[in-house]
Formats: C-alpha cells, sequence, structure tokens
C-alpha cells in the first residue's frame, strides 16, 4: 500500500506506527480512537434526527438495484473470503468480517422491510436458518484467521 499520507509518508508506514509501543503512537491511537467517538456522536445525532422526521416511512427509489447491491458485495465478499481462505491469507479475516457483516445486514434488511405475513415469516426463516448462522461462521473464520 503506497497512498501517500501525512507529510508525504505512505499509509502502510503512518498505520504500522499507530501499532507501536511509544509515547507518541500512544497519543496518535488517542487522537483517532477520539476522531471516531466524534464522528459516531455526530451520527447518533443524526439517526435521532432522520427517526423523528421519517417516523417509520420512507419512500425509496431504485429498491431493486439497492438489493441486488448488496447481493453482489455478499458474493464478492464470499469469493473473496475463499480465495484467500485457499491461500490460507491472514486476510481471510478481513474478508471474512467483511462478509459476515454483510450477511447480518441482508438478515436485518429482509426482515425488517419485509411485508406482513407469509412474506415477513419467509425473511424471518431465512435469516435465522441461513444469514445469521452463516454470518456468525464467517465471523468466528474472521477471528481464526488472525492467528495464522
Amino acid at each position: 500500500m503506497r497512498t501517500s499520507g501525512p507529510g508525504g509518508r505512505s499509509l502502510s508506514a503512518v498505520l504500522d506506527r499507530l501499532g507501536a509501543e511509544d509515547p507518541a503512537a500512544g497519543r496518535s491511537r488517542r487522537v483517532l480512537a477520539g476522531a471516531l467517538l466524534a464522528v459516531a456522536a455526530l451520527l447518533f445525532g443524526w439517526i435521532l434526527v432522520l427517526g423523528s422526521i421519517t417516523h417509520g416511512q420512507a419512500e425509496v427509489r431504485n429498491w431493486s438495484t439497492v438489493w441486488i447491491g448488496l447481493d453482489v458485495l455478499q458474493v464478492t465478499g464470499l469469493i473473496a473470503t475463499g480465495l484467500l481462505l485457499t491461500r490460507r491469507s491472514r486476510l481471510t479475516a478481513l474478508a471474512g468480517a467483511a462478509s459476515a457483516t454483510l450477511l447480518f445486514l441482508d438478515a436485518w434488511f429482509d426482515v425488517m422491510t419485509a411485508e406482513g405475513g407469509g412474506d415477513w415469516y419467509v425473511a424471518l426463516a431465512m435469516a435465522f436458518l441461513v444469514e445469521l448462522p452463516a454470518s456468525l461462521a464467517l465471523a468466528t473464520l474472521a477471528r481464526r484467521s488472525l492467528d495464522w
């Protein structure tokens, strides 16, 4: 990874520096952690605003494109995880964690957006019998592949 960072340093060097044990690296980690927490706080505020505005209703354009895009991301993540797994790469952890997250999100959105009745029960069954167990398995694989 050779992307230039602050002061012309590579992004890889900057990220490696965050893992160092010296006091300067500790300060950098605290600054980055503070920035992440600030963004999370802003996002939480936006969630409250959005929740009060939409009142559970939202009109969505290109809904089918959104679902297809999510499914394409899942397929891509599963392919990447499988290929990295065959190479016994530690990058399996990243691909597996991303794939696990995508499957979890798919289960969430399927259940939360399904119309009542039979569609909702099918979405619930798919979530509990397929998507959530697969997500858990991929998360476990991701964790274990860190030890390779």
